[in-house]
C-alpha cells in the first residue's frame, strides 16, 4: 500500500479508506506534486528505460531465517541478483545471514530500522532520520557496504524525507505500480502471484516483493516460478542500482 503526502506535515489521512481496494501503486504515485521532479533528478527510480531485457527483483521486510534461504537458493539457481530492504531489527537477529545475501552479489537496500508507519506517514523528522542512520550503520558493519538504495515502509513520501535523501545521497528505490502483486496478503498463492508478474513484465521494471510476512512463503514459491519462466523468455535479473547503470550506459 502506497500512502504519498503532499506537504511537510500534513498529508492525506484519509486517502486508504477512500481508495480501499483500489491499486494504490497506480494511484498514489501521481499524489506528490513534486514527483515527476523527482523522477527527473534520480531521486526517486520507479522503472528505467532499457531496451535490453533486465528488470529488478526486489524483496522487502527481510531477513527472515526460514524465507530469505529459500529465495537465495532461487536466485543462486537460475543466476539471478535481488535487491533486498532489510529491516534493521530483523537483520541484527540475523547477522550472518545478510552478510550471505552480499557475499552472494545481492544488493542491501535500507528499509528502516523498525518499519515504524508513523514515523514516516506523520513525517517524524528525528525518529525517520535515527532509524535510517541506525541501520544504515548496521548495513555497514556487517557487510562492509554503505546502502546507496532506501525504501520508506508502506511507501510514504513527503518533502523531508526527499530532503534527507539527497542530503545523504541515497536513491529512494520505489517499484514500477504495475509489478505490486500484493504478494504479502494472507491468502495470495504463489501461482496468482507468478502470474501477475509474468503477464505484466517490460524491460526496466522494478519488482516488489516481501521475504517477511506472513505470506511470504507463497512468494519464495512465486520467485521461482517466475525466474524459470522469464529467464527462458531471455530476461536478466540484476539488482536495483546495476539496473539504474544499465539505462545510463545507453
Amino acid at each position: 500500500m502506497i500512502l504519498i503526502f503532499k506537504k511537510r506535515t500534513l498529508g492525506f489521512m484519509g486517502i486508504g479508506i477512500l481508495l480501499t481496494g483500489l491499486s494504490f501503486g497506480a494511484i498514489n504515485m501521481a499524489l506528490h506534486p513534486h514527483m515527476n521532479q523527482w523522477k527527473q533528478e534520480k531521486i526517486v527510480v520507479t522503472m528505467v528505460e532499457t531496451s535490453q531485457k533486465a528488470v529488478a527483483l526486489t524483496f522487502d521486510d527481510g531477513p527472515n531465517p526460514e524465507i530469505t534461504p529459500m529465495i537465495l537458493d532461487s536466485l543462486k539457481k537460475y543466476n539471478a541478483q535481488a535487491t533486498f530492504f532489510i529491516i534493521g531489527n530483523h537483520a541484527e537477529k540475523q547477522p550472518q545471514l545478510l552478510k550471505n545475501m552480499a557475499e552472494q552479489g545481492h544488493e542491501i537496500g535500507n528499509h528502516s530500522y523498525s518499519h515504524s508507519y508513523s514515523a514516516f506517514s506523520l513525517n517524524k523528522i528525528d525518529i525517520f532520520q535515527a532509524e535510517l542512520h541506525k541501520t544504515a550503520n548496521l548495513i555497514e558493519k556487517i557487510t562492509s557496504q554503505r546502502p546507496v538504495l532506501f525504501r520508506p515502509p508502506g511507501g510514504y513520501l513527503s518533502d523531508n524525507l526527499v530532503d534527507f535523501a539527497k542530503n545523504e545521497q541515497l536513491i529512494i528505490a520505489y517499484w514500477t505500480w504495475q509489478q505490486d502483486s500484493k504478494d504479502w496478503q494472507n491468502g495470495n498463492k504463489a501461482a496468482s502471484i507468478a502470474d501477475h508478474i509474468i503477464k505484466n513484465i517490460n524491460p526496466g521494471q522494478i519488482i516488489l516483493l516481501h521475504d517477511g510476512t506472513n505470506n511470504s512463503l507463497e512468494t519464495a514459491k512465486a520467485v521461482d516460478i517466475v525466474l524459470d519462466s522469464l529467464t527462458r523468455e531471455g530476461y536478466r535479473f540484476v539488482t536495483v542500482s546495476d539496473l539504474i547503470k544499465l539505462a545510463n550506459e545507453e
